[in-house]
């Protein structure tokens, strides 16, 4: 109780009845898929949801918590707060640019808000260390999405779409998420986390014989990479797959440097397996194989230059693509005319080169987060997005392939505004980061000495 009242004097804002109500009404949005209560405009994905109501109440009690208590603020507070800040900046310079006719593209406020509303549950995962472990909130999410997706897989359920929920399932499952790459990256996530868990879940396995709780500790990550890649295929996220590999590939290799040759034995068979079943389930999956056809083709890159010279920036590509579908991969296709509009909007605008053009200018989705973040926020805006990220990648092993996986999907995808992605991030860090904070006030406080 001792150590309680120590770690709550200097790093809680609130008590921990008070806590634990909070966590009551915030913990479950983990678990909800999102749906909007109405959209705040046409062609966005985005809209208002009863998650945007109980997080912004959140909001205004924490940040009155700050403010009375002058609480001093940790590394990933300022740089969120710092870039939430420059994203304003970066809006009220497009709006003037666009007063002088500088500018054609209109920046959008709930961009400049969006990581910030996804930081609060950085609190919720702090608050929630008290009560519960982080690895049984990832499990417990994990098998959520398992059921959910398996269930959709198989047309028992249909699947949750931002407008609600759809009784047909598509060939891309999507288990909570909304869209079928944001699911990839949640699979990809929640993999790296259990893989690097330092539990593993194996301690309870001590009622089991020796030889089958030795066979299970050996083959636990293996069991787990056969499983995550058959769900992230059926998402249909080929650069969730890619990371999901990546992830796997490094894990084993690190296991491998110390082992026995039994490992070696059990990784060459397991890996043999994971082939087998990746090459199947990929086949047997249409938005994968067959969208998949024309990906190495080298017309795809020549679709770079053509794109370029002819794309109109006066509107947006999406539908009005100035260079036609023929034997192009879909979806390089559509992201070249996108990549291009945002891309050359940018070049075309020196003076937006640190600033960027603006939060949101580049439509709902760019697919491609690294050149969302230069071309809408700039330079400077590059910066503070590495200094987020690279506040979470330090706190544990954990967050290190976190982190990892994510900047790998962001290649493909604005993986940085997906609501599932970064909310199960920022709740991971904010618990890891309050076990960090408590493990060091523990060994910083004096033991009694016995009486």
């Amino acid at each position: 109780m001792a150590e309680y009242v120590i770690f709550s004097s200097s790093k809680r804002l609130f008590d921990r009845y008070f806590s634990f109500w909070i966590l009551i009404c915030c913990l479950p949005l983990l678990f909800l898929p999102k749906i909007n209560l109405f959209s705040i405009a046409e062609r966005e994905s985005a809209g208002v949801r009863i998650d945007d109501l109980i997080l912004l109440v959140l909001s205004v009690v924490l940040f009155w918590g700050h403010f009375i208590l002058q609480k001093r603020l940790c590394e990933i507070e300022r740089w969120v707060f710092i870039l939430t800040g420059f994203s304003l900046f970066s809006y009220a310079l497009n709006h003037l640019m666009l007063t002088f006719h500088l500018l054609h593209v209109h920046a959008s406020i709930f961009y400049c808000l969006r990581l910030l509303e996804y930081f609060m549950f950085f609190y919720v995962g702090a608050l929630s260390f008290q009560f519960v472990k982080l690895s049984t909130i990832i499990k417990a999410l994990f098998l959520w999405n398992l059921g959910l997706m398996l269930l959709q897989r198989t047309e028992l359920i249909g699947q949750f779409s931002i407008l609600g929920y759809l009784p047909t399932a598509s060939d891309r499952v999507t288990g909570i998420t909304s869209f079928p790459s944001e699911a990839g990256l949640l699979l990809s996530m929640l993999f790296c986390f259990l893989i690097y868990d330092e539990e593993a879940s194996l301690s309870r396995l001590c009622v089991l014989p020796a030889f089958l709780k030795i066979f299970i500790q050996k083959t636990y990550v293996y069991w787990l990479f056969l499983i995550c890649v058959t769900l992230v295929i059926f998402t249909g996220s080929r650069i969730a797959i890619l990371a999901l590999i990546v992830a796997f590939c490094f894990r084993i290799i690190e296991d491998l440097k110390k082992a026995s040759l039994s490992s070696w034995i059990i990784a060459f068979i397991f890996t043999s397996a994971a082939v087998a079943v990746i090459a199947i389930a990929i086949m047997h999956t249409d938005s994968v194989f067959l969208r998949s056809a024309q990906l190495l083709s080298f017309r795809n890159f020549e679709l770079v230059e053509k794109v370029w010279d002819h794309i109109d920036l006066s509107q947006d590509p999406i539908g009005r693509e100035n260079v036609r579908n023929v034997n192009y991969d879909t979806s390089w296709w559509i992201r070249i005319h996108k990549w291009c509009y945002a891309l050359k909007i940018y070049y075309t605008h020196p003076e937006s080169y640190l600033s960027g053009i603006g939060p949101g200018f580049a439509m709902a989705a760019l697919d491609g987060g690294f050149l969302r973040i230069l071309t809408e926020y700039g330079v400077i805006g590059c910066c503070l997005f590495w200094k987020i990220f690279s506040s979470i990648y330090h706190i544990s092993k954990q967050l290190k392939w976190m982190i990892l996986v994510f900047l790998i999907n962001m290649v493909f995808f604005d993986a940085y505004l997906a609501y599932k992605p970064m909310s199960l991030l920022f709740f991971a860090a904010g618990s890891s980061y309050t076990l960090a904070c408590f493990s060091t006030l523990r060994c910083s406080c004096p033991k009694r000495p016995n009486s």
